[in-house]
């Protein structure tokens, strides 16, 4: 269960670009350069700034909203798992306070309609 909540998380991170809980660090960024893999995505620095390029699956404002909008929409019977509108925050466009049977449901259930929902 928790193997599937670090899971869930970092993949949660890397779509909303969560500070602290994306896996798209400089060091990724720049090994995968070196092996010639994902050229495109090397960081840039830009005065004392490092801009790293947006890469497919990282979603736009917009989507991030439609996203969060949609999984706080979801109506699931009771006592299926906690209250999904309660976890979300639309002033940071992010999940919180999730425990690990909502991971497990979200990374299951949920996670496939609300991303068919932004598209």
């Amino acid at each position: 269960m928790h193997v599937e909540k670090n899971v869930c998380d970092s993949l949660i991170g890397t779509l909303l670009i969560i500070n602290g809980k994306t896996k798209n660090s400089l060091n990724a960024c720049l090994n995968l350069f070196e092996m010639n893999i994902r050229g495109e995505l090397k960081p840039k620095q830009m005065g004392k700034h490092t801009y790293f390029p947006p890469t497919c699956y990282t979603m736009s404002k917009d989507e991030k909203n439609i996203f969060c909008q949609c999984l706080k929409g979801v109506k699931v019977p009771q006592g299926h798992s906690l209250n999904v509108k309660s976890l979300v925050s639309m002033q940071d466009l992010k999940l919180i306070g999730l425990k690990s049977h909502d991971y497990h449901i979200l990374m299951q259930q949920l996670l496939s309609v609300v991303i068919r929902g932004i598209y």
